[in-house]
């Protein structure tokens, strides 16, 4: 019976998630009301506010009490959300991270040197100084790191790019963190930014794609080196990370 119930809240979840990206309930209007739905719907309560559920978790809605169910969204972000979701829940690897990561920071780094700004070039050059005068404070280091590489998406200009990357964002973070701290090199003695930097600031489109290139494959040796008892990176999940913390 249970069994049941969960299909048709699914059915139900699938019905209104199409309302919402088709702009049949709008974006900042409150759902019709719990009683409407079921009637509509011809299900109980609990199955309603299960489909209710699903549609929190992917971000479309929030429940307000008293009020009633808001929807929220019905933008990229919902995207960048449920990809967020299927890459820490899946029993991905994280040489298939470090591949994923490799082929879309390529490809932003590539648009970028066409469509940055000069704003955005010097940004850039900020982040490595920062980097390179940081010594003994690693989560300092690794948000500047981060905000290097967030720079080259929005400079490539690619909206859709940008949601992958985005999405990718929190395990992008823990990777880098993890190489920075097991690994041991930072920006003053590889200079792998500062060769980005350069290629994207000259337009050298094809430049900033190798030296990108470089630099992940550099990240992901220094990951594969920090593992232990022979462990490789076809083995190792990349929830792992959060097990290790």
């Amino acid at each position: 019976m249970a069994s049941r119930r969960i299909n048709i809240s699914m059915q139900i979840q699938q019905t209104m998630q199409k309302r919402i990206l088709n702009n049949e309930y709008k974006i900042n209007e409150y759902l019709p009301s719990e009683a409407a739905l079921c009637e509509e719907f011809g299900v109980s309560r609990t199955t309603l506010r299960d489909a209710v559920s699903g549609l929190v978790e992917k971000g479309l809605v929030k429940r307000q009490q008293g009020k009633g169910v808001l929807v929220i969204d019905n933008t990229d972000s919902v995207f960048t959300h449920s990809l967020r979701n299927m890459m820490l829940l899946g029993n991905y690897n994280v040489r298939e991270f470090f591949e994923t990561r490799e082929m879309i920071e390529c490809q932003m780094a590539y648009f970028a040197s066409k469509r940055a700004t000069q704003q955005q070039v010097d940004e850039l050059l900020t982040c490595i100084r920062k980097m390179e005068s940081i010594t003994d404070n690693t989560n300092e280091y690794v948000a500047n790191d981060m905000k290097f590489h967030q720079i080259i998406a929005r400079a490539s200009a690619n909206r859709l790019l940008i949601a992958v990357y985005d999405a990718m964002g929190p395990m992008l973070e823990e990777v880098v963190n993890w190489v920075v701290v097991n690994g041991g090199k930072v920006e003053s003695t590889m200079r792998c930014h500062m060769k980005i930097y350069e290629c994207i600031k000259d337009h050298d489109s094809d430049g900033a794609k190798q030296a990108t290139k470089e630099h992940d494959q550099i990240s992901a040796q220094m990951f594969q080196d920090g593992l232990i008892n022979g462990v490789n990176m076809d083995e190792f999940q990349f929830r792992q990370i959060w097990d290790k913390k």
